[in-house]
């Protein structure tokens, strides 16, 4: 009897193992990730929010503002020039002289022309806009670090564009401290900015000196030191009684944690309430600006889920997103009003409060010694009070995805266990080479022209909607629900060439094994760069991969197989998550009106798609190379 076990009996052992028990410890696996995520929220693992660079010291500087009276001015002063000659008189230019002439500091303008990327002419679809920045000089500085404050010149409204008073009002008050007060550490730049988010990446790719296609802006003639941090300012109407904070950048990019955390800490300080934007358990408790509100699990998983679906598709929540780029940390501060206090002296509490918080968030950044990095880059947020770290999150993440790894072991062991114990001659494999090359070969050529056909071929489908005289949006959604009506139509049309000339179950196991590890590189390769889209992507497709590559006789089941299989192509899966956005975050019902859902579908894709070229958002990109080949390589195996 041998003492040892040889190298080739471990591994049998491994997997038989691997079979035996890889079914349950999928399901398993699954079914933990899942319940571990939505626990995530509870007051037993979550963790309480807390400022790890101790040089900002929020919230302990004395106000240099006292009144109200130079915010109401301005504000008025603006308010009279936007209700005279239909608001012409509001613009970039009346911010300039302001700042340069009434302030007395450092101002220019920077004009900018936004060129549509799907435009066929060079002079059809530019927009033109002007920007407006001044620089407050530190005065016992030597200008090699600077802090941006931010406000665009007009907000996104449901029916019309809102004019951003308040926001460009506290600039000018912000200007006024940097100009008169000594203790400035860095340079403040103020940015008024037209047509919000292009104006904002123009002046940015400006000071960067980055080349853009779509937006092109005249050089700066001045430029302030290395930026810190940025803040952009936004609100709608000056009776504010609540702060809501936009953090999600391009591409799932979030600001460092500890921003965040400093202007939660002033808030409380100043008894002003505070929160994520649409927090669901935003809370009033200001008893001690050190305490936190109790957990509320349900409520913490229903923010948690809304953050994810904002950072998950790659698009900036506001301006403050850009900076992101350029290790810029910077969020957006948002104002709302909850109710309504007829009271004047209410109001204006209200408003000493708010440009308080802002000047108080400035001044605590301004002692920073370096940039900030000891807190979270990676975190969700179940609550303002509370977060989870990566540490926490991507166990969740790992289990998900666990029945995809253990499938992909169980082929591999199948694979090179049959190729070690079988001696066929050269004739077995010329027609395993064959089957290669129709199973697996021909199969990803056909799924991977269909992704660059929907990469590339944007300005082909809106052209042939105009020769159509189909609207953009129109143009975009049939010509893209058209190549998916056309990967369905695939394993019809190439039926013959996908067929086997000889024993095709090791080629069978090779094309699954391949596809398989495409969408193991794909979600976990997204997973660093944007963990919201990857958890969206794996929680779906982890399950419907192992279906469509599983072999079933019943009819019935094949049936339910390949409806999921339709479920599962990106636009069809996807759409269905917009659609219970709608319902649960934003208070749209479109259940009972499917064409109305339609016009917001194909309104938001076309969006989407033509900020993400202008942007440099690489969501859509990502999904037309790589998931839509994995899917049409999934339907054509399933099919098969």
């Amino acid at each position: 009897m041998s003492l040892y076990k040889s190298d080739s009996d471990n591994k049998t052992k491994l997997f038989e193992n691997v079979i035996k028990f890889g079914p349950v410890l999928s399901i398993l696996g699954y079914l933990s990730g899942i319940v571990y995520f939505s626990l995530l929220p509870h007051e037993s693992l979550i963790h309480g929010t807390y400022i790890s660079e101790n040089a900002l010291l929020p919230g302990l500087v004395t106000s240099d503002i006292y009144s109200t009276d130079s915010i109401f001015n301005y504000y008025h002063f603006l308010k009279d020039a936007y209700e005279n000659n239909g608001g012409k008189g509001y613009n970039a230019e009346l911010i300039h002289d302001i700042f340069a002439n009434k302030l007395k500091i450092e101002s220019y303008t920077q004009n900018f022309n936004l060129s549509n990327p799907f435009s066929n002419s060079e002079t059809d679809g530019i927009k033109s806009g002007t920007n407006a920045y001044a620089f407050g000089r530190a005065q016992r500085a030597d200008g090699t670090e600077s802090i941006v404050i931010s406000a665009p010149i007009y907000l996104s409204g449901k029916k019309k564009k809102i004019p951003n008073l308040f926001g460009i009002s506290q600039l000018f008050i912000l200007a006024d401290l940097a100009k008169t007060r000594p203790y400035w550490a860095k340079d403040l730049i103020f940015v008024a900015t037209d047509m919000e988010h292009v104006g904002i990446q123009a002046w940015i790719n400006s000071y960067f000196e980055a080349h853009s296609d779509s937006i092109k802006g005249e050089n700066l003639r001045a430029r302030g030191g290395s930026i810190q941090a940025a803040l952009n300012l936004e609100f709608s109407d000056i009776n504010t009684n609540k702060l809501e904070i936009k953090l999600e950048g391009p591409n799932g990019k979030l600001p460092n944690l500890d921003l965040f955390n400093t202007i939660i800490r002033i808030c409380k300080s100043m008894q002003f309430e505070c929160s994520l934007e649409s927090e669901k358990s935003a809370n009033s408790d200001f008893s001690y600006y050190h305490n936190r509100p109790p957990v509320d699990h349900v409520s913490g998983l229903i923010n948690t889920v809304n953050m994810m679906l904002k950072q998950a598709t790659g698009v900036p929540s506001s301006l403050n997103g850009y900076f992101l780029n350029y290790r810029i940390e910077a969020l957006t501060i948002s104002g709302t009003r909850t109710s309504f206090s007829s009271k004047r002296s209410q109001q204006k509490q209200n408003v000493l409060k708010t440009t308080r918080i802002v000047e108080s968030t400035l001044r605590s950044v301004n002692n920073l010694l370096e940039r900030f990095h000891q807190s979270f880059f990676f975190y969700l947020l179940p609550s303002s009070h509370y977060y989870i770290s990566i540490g926490m999150y991507m166990p969740a993440f790992g289990l998900i995805f666990l029945p995809v790894l253990i499938k992909i072991l169980s082929l591999w062991f199948e694979i090179f266990s049959n190729k070690k114990s079988t001696h066929s001659d050269r004739n077995e494999s010329g027609l395993l080479m064959l089957d290669l090359l129709k199973c697996v070969v021909i199969k990803f050529m056909i799924s991977f022209l269909f992704g660059i056909v929907l990469y590339l071929g944007t300005p082909f489908f809106l052209m042939f909607g105009k020769k159509f005289q189909l609207s953009p949006k129109d143009a975009l959604m049939n010509c893209y629900l058209a190549m998916m009506a056309n990967i369905l139509m695939t394993p019809f049309i190439f039926r013959s060439k996908f067929s086997s000339s000889g024993n095709k179950t090791e080629a069978e196991n090779i094309n699954k094994l391949i596809i398989l590890l495409f969408l193991t590189i794909f979600v976990g390769t997204i997973s660093i760069l944007n963990f919201s889209l990857s958890f969206f992507v794996a929680i779906f497709y982890s399950p419907i991969a192992l279906l469509a590559i599983q072999n079933v006789q019943n009819r019935l089941a094949k049936f339910f197989k390949l409806a999921m299989m339709v479920v599962a192509c990106p636009i069809v899966y996807f759409s269905f998550i917009y659609l219970l956005n709608q319902y649960f975050f934003e208070n749209k019902n479109f259940f009972t009106n499917p064409g109305q859902f339609y016009v917001s579908l194909s309104e938001k894709f076309y969006n989407f798609v033509l900020f993400s070229q202008i942007s440099q958002i690489w969501t859509y990109e990502m999904i037309n190379l790589f998931l839509v080949p994995i899917w049409s390589a999934l339907w054509i195996t399933a099919f098969n």
